[in-house]
């Protein structure tokens, strides 16, 4: 006795009929595995292609993304027709990755498989930021080397997206290997009229002399007060300019520039790598809705300062859509260290499947503020099982069959809509339901099996659902392991072995033998209390993960 799956060979996984081609050789396969808990688990080998269906593009909706800028849903166009250029803003490293990192690059990864999937060659680009005040900081407060602190924790975070299933980007440069960059762009700034270096050698950007700065974010000048990564410096022309160069201080690394040594601001890494590595425009630019003020309208700022074309007045300059991920409550209070409710992705991983946290987050659309809560992630845990125990049991059953799907894909269909909607990926979760219950009635009832057309529609569903999962990150390529890494840690959270489990189950048999009943009946409502749930098959009693209840 054991969690509940059937077995299910692998070469079921490749005979979904002919699912056309793979669009590039992107291809990437990652392992990885969990933190803690009361044991260590090695997770599935995620498939983290883009799942292979090649649509014609008139069957697909017109993608449409909210910007920023304008303050509305628009047609998505990129600059050069089939080629999009995208920018996402990346981690400062210096610790653990929390759920507010896995919130924004879960979202941005759906948005570039999405376009990959529309046929988009997407070259994008996020950056680390592997030199600021924070990294200074803890490294003195460790004792190790500021660059060697920020490489081990750049590794670390590529563990954490790697255990999400996000898509490594095209480009993920090192803000320590673009200073000459950031000092060139500073240079034209300076040149242009909008920096001034003061004495000591630290440089800032003059806020006023640049009409049109808080257009994105909608704050006026005097909003921009000294506050996060801007220090309060008489030596300012005005309080709300903000370093572009800051001089050398002792014990911190450095880097030579025409204004002395020291290292650069924070906003100006982001403008300058985007201009040597993309271009003067992009396609899209993105990142948390912390970022727009004073991040982004800053990046803004620095990109138009450096040129002096006309076109830098224009609000397509620098960036045509400016996407901003929602925020992260945790029990409807924002999160952070101070209130003592901040979670890092692996403090999450040590009760919950990776997958389980990637379809919590997506279950929001990625604008809205996002409310993490525990039991939200038990009915995620719920949900994920149901869904990959569903399509295990398809494939099962479709083992042998190599009849292709047809074209009348209606649930892809579905779901193509709501993703070209502004990425709505909780309309897509909610039209896997009335699917994955069809699907379930044509594998186990009497009334489904004998459906003449059971094997055609169970096919036109599970490729519907194959193709649609694998746009979400979310199609493993084995539905067993996951399946088995869903059970291991539901024990994790339920403090229990698979030989406690079964121990219970042998105690309700005998007690039913004994008619019991209502001891039978506590022995099950105390392991589902604790999230365990036993099920009587005519194989045999076992048992399967589900949302704790009330005892």
């Amino acid at each position: 006795m054991q969690c509940y799956t059937t077995t299910c060979s692998s070469s079921s996984r490749s005979r979904l009929g002919p699912l056309h081609k793979n669009r590039s050789n992107s291809t990437m396969k990652t392992t990885t595995a969990f933190f803690g808990g009361c044991r260590r688990l090695q997770t599935s080998v995620y498939a983290s292609t883009v799942h292979d269906i090649v649509p014609t593009l008139h069957d697909v909706s017109p993608l449409k993304l909210y910007n920023t800028m304008t303050r509305k849903k628009e047609t998505f166009v990129p600059l050069d027709d089939k080629n999009v250029t995208m920018y996402v803003c990346g981690v400062t490293v210096y610790d653990y990755s929390h759920i507010g990192h896995a919130r924004a690059y879960v979202s941005f990864d759906v948005l570039y498989r999405y376009l990959r999937y529309l046929g988009y060659n997407v070259l994008y680009c996020r950056n680390f930021t592997d030199i600021d005040d924070k990294i200074i900081d803890r490294a003195n407060a460790v004792g190790e080397d500021p660059l060697e602190l920020s490489k081990r924790f750049a590794h670390e975070f590529h563990v954490d997206m790697d255990t999400l299933g996000c898509l490594r980007p095209s480009l993920e440069p090192l803000a320590t290997n673009h200073i000459s960059d950031m000092v060139d762009s500073i240079s034209k700034i300076i040149s242009h009229g909008h920096g001034y270096a003061v004495e000591g050698g630290d440089v800032f950007f003059d806020v006023a002399s640049l009409p049109g700065y808080g257009k994105l974010s909608g704050r006026q000048i005097e909003d921009n007060r000294a506050g996060e990564r801007v220090s309060v410096d008489g030596r300012k022309k005005n309080p709300e300019d903000f370093a572009l160069w800051k001089s050398a201080k002792p014990g911190e690394p450095t880097w030579d520039s025409p204004w002395g040594p020291g290292r650069p601001g924070w906003h100006i890494e982001c403008s300058a790598m985007i201009r040597s590595l993309l271009g003067e425009t992009i396609d899209i630019h993105g990142g948390g809705s912390d970022l727009m003020f004073p991040h982004h309208e800053n990046e803004l700022a620095q990109a138009r300062a450096t040129s002096c074309c006309g076109g830098a007045h224009d609000q397509d300059y620098f960036a045509r859509w400016w996407v901003h991920n929602g925020f992260v409550n945790v029990d409807s209070e924002k999160m952070s260290k101070s209130l003592g409710n901040f979670f890092t992705i692996r403090d999450v991983s040590e009760s919950y499947h990776p997958l389980a946290l990637r379809w919590f987050l997506i279950g929001t659309q990625y604008r809205q503020a996002i409310n993490y809560t525990q039991r939200g992630l038990e009915e995620a845990s719920d949900r994920l099982f149901y869904l990959y125990q569903t399509l295990f049991d398809a494939h099962t059953v479709l083992e042998g069959d190599t009849s292709p799907a047809s074209s009348e894909a209606a649930l892809l269909e579905e779901v193509l809509d709501a993703l070209s909607d502004d990425l709505n990926t909780p309309l897509v979760l909610a039209a896997f339901s009335p699917a994955l219950k069809t699907l379930n009635d044509l594998i186990h009832t009497k009334k489904g099996k004998k459906r003449p057309d059971r094997i055609p529609v169970m096919r036109d569903i599970v490729y519907s659902l194959d193709v649609s999962l694998g746009i979400l990150g979310l199609r493993p390529t084995d539905f067993r392991q996951v399946l088995d890494e869903l059970c291991a840690v539901a024990l994790n959270r339920a403090d229990l072995t698979e030989e406690d489990v079964q121990e219970a189950i042998t105690q309700r048999a005998e007690a039913r033998a004994s008619k019991e009943y209502e001891t039978a009946d506590g022995v099950r409502k105390k392991l589902e209390a604790r999230g365990i749930y036993i099920m009587d098959t005519p194989a045999g009693t076992t048992w399967k993960p589900g949302c704790p209840t009330a005892e």
